[in-house]
Order: C-alpha cells, then sequence, then structure tokens
C-alpha cells in the first residue's frame, strides 16, 4: 500500500493488487495508454482526466469501466485489466477501481455525457500540461501511470 495526500488535502491508499482495499470499488477510472498516448476526456470545470466514474446498481466494474469510456469519449475498449485499487479517505470514504484497456472503436456522432469529447494526450507532455484535472497529478497518478506504460510495453514486446 502506498499512502499520499491528494491535491483536495485528502488522505489516498493506493493498493496495486486487487481486492486489498477493504472496501468494494464503488467507482472506475480507465487509463487507456496507446502509441504513447492517452485517451483523455474533457471535463468542462476539471480539464484533462482519463474517463470513469460512479458504477451503477447491479454493475461489475468492468461493465461500468466499459460505459463509462464510451459515454465520456465514444470509445468502446477492451482488453480491460487492473491496475490499481485506490481509497480516498472522504465522507463517507469511497473505493475506486482503475483499469487499463485497448481502444477498439471510436464513435464520433455518439453523444457525450458530462464532458465535451475525447482528447489524446502524449506522454511526455503530461508534466508540463496545464490543462489537466488535479485529479491527474499526483504522486498516485504518477505511480498509476508507469503500472500502465509497463503493462503496455510487456503486451507489446
Amino acid at each position: 500500500m502506498f499512502t499520499y495526500e491528494d491535491r483536495m488535502g485528502q488522505r489516498v491508499d493506493l493498493f496495486m493488487e486487487p481486492d486489498h482495499a477493504g472496501i468494494p470499488p464503488g467507482h472506475v477510472l480507465v487509463a487507456a495508454y496507446e502509441q504513447g498516448k492517452w485517451l483523455m476526456t474533457r471535463h468542462p470545470e476539471r480539464g484533462l482526466e482519463w474517463p470513469g466514474g460512479k458504477m451503477e446498481s447491479g454493475e461489475t466494474a468492468e461493465e461500468a469501466a466499459a460505459r463509462e469510456v464510451y459515454e465520456e469519449t465514444g470509445a468502446t475498449v477492451g482488453g480491460l485489466r487492473f491496475v490499481a485499487d485506490y481509497i480516498v479517505h472522504a465522507d463517507p470514504p469511497f473505493c475506486k477501481r482503475v483499469f487499463s484497456g485497448q481502444v477498439t472503436n471510436i464513435d464520433r456522432e455518439a453523444p457525450l455525457w458530462e464532458t465535451r469529447g475525447i482528447a489524446w494526450l502524449d506522454e511526455s507532455d503530461w508534466d508540463g500540461c496545464g490543462a489537466l484535472s488535479s485529479h491527474m497529478d499526483d504522486e498516485g497518478m504518477r505511480r498509476i501511470r508507469r503500472k500502465v506504460i509497463e503493462g503496455e510495453r510487456g503486451r507489446n514486446g
């Protein structure tokens, strides 16, 4: 477990093994990294961030991840793999499950929910990007990014 304070001043516990968080995930986040670029959504208030959101009743984390990516970007993702769970110690605390996945299709005509569309962010531009959501720029997200990139390199040889 890795514990840190996010930009909102809340304690966050990051777990790189599934089901070690102690509470089940109620939210999901999808970090799709392909050919050196990250699939991002343009949130109208927070800026660029990975697509994700709350799980709906009766939905698995994988189903929620695929649905949220489509609703926010019009992209279909496959090959979802567990990356991390993290608990945000808000009131009440909640657990978010992070997946990596591959974009298999983009429906440019899809109606988008709560976003202003898709963006692709180069890994090399991440640190200098002033448009990132504050949720995306902390030590926990840096660790998650490294794990996703390592997984992508392993998958592609």
